[in-house]
């Protein structure tokens, strides 16, 4: 499992503390683990990337983002989301047709119907992590992976929430990014991993216009 440098520092400091000073540092709790995930999703917008996707069913999305400015662009095989600080552009229907509304205010949830389209944001997933260790009969269990060549760490969650069993799997790469999520949101089967990714965005991935989600 990767850790942020924050984290091993914390660690380090614990052990030199308690005299040990050889031997392993101690083993991050669970607690530790998900809040440490869920913050670095939740600091996802400050990461400038693009990647893909492959979601249910075998189409692809994109997610593209630059941190300054800020803005973040999601394209599915028939429609999009384009985020800025001064307007949301949501693209779909047949044919393909654009529409410009404000942006979302303080408190208003961001990408609410992505899960429509088999997407999640990095700021919902965040929020379940957040929710699932809060309850200590949560079950979590912590792997590493490697995701579109990049190192992640993951875990699988299994917990019972107004008396329903619920459970979802997330992968986090390097930067703080969604590598991947399986679960429910909104009531929606979400499917999605990254098969592709890059520090290097396109200008073009946030045009109103509709390139495909599975162009380069």
């Amino acid at each position: 499992m990767r850790l942020t440098a924050a984290l091993v520092g914390a660690l380090s400091a614990a052990a030199l503390l308690t005299g040990c000073g050889s031997g392993a540092p101690p083993a991050i709790d669970r607690t530790d683990l998900v809040n440490d995930l869920a913050a670095r999703l939740s600091h996802a917008g400050e990461v400038s990337y693009s990647a893909r996707y492959q979601v249910a069913g075998g189409s692809s999305a994109t997610v593209a983002q630059t941190a300054a400015p800020a803005r973040t662009a999601y394209r599915w095989d028939s429609g999009a989301l384009v985020l800025t600080t001064g307007a949301t552009t949501s693209c779909g229907g047949k044919p393909v047709t654009c529409s410009t509304t404000a942006p979302p205010g303080p408190g208003q949830p961001v990408g609410a119907d992505l899960p429509k389209h088999g997407l999640v944001t990095a700021q919902q997933v965040s929020a379940l992590l957040t929710a699932a260790v809060l309850d200590l009969r949560t079950d979590i269990q912590q792997r590493d992976s490697t995701i579109a060549g990049q190192p992640a760490a993951c875990v699988d969650v299994n917990g019972v929430k107004d008396g329903a069993g619920y459970e979802f799997d997330v992968c986090v790469i390097t930067d703080g990014v969604l590598g991947s999520f399986a679960g429910t949101v909104n009531g929606k089967a979400i499917e999605m991993t990254m098969t592709h990714y890059s520090r290097v965005v396109a200008e073009d991935s946030f045009a109103t216009a509709m390139p495909s989600p599975t162009g380069d």
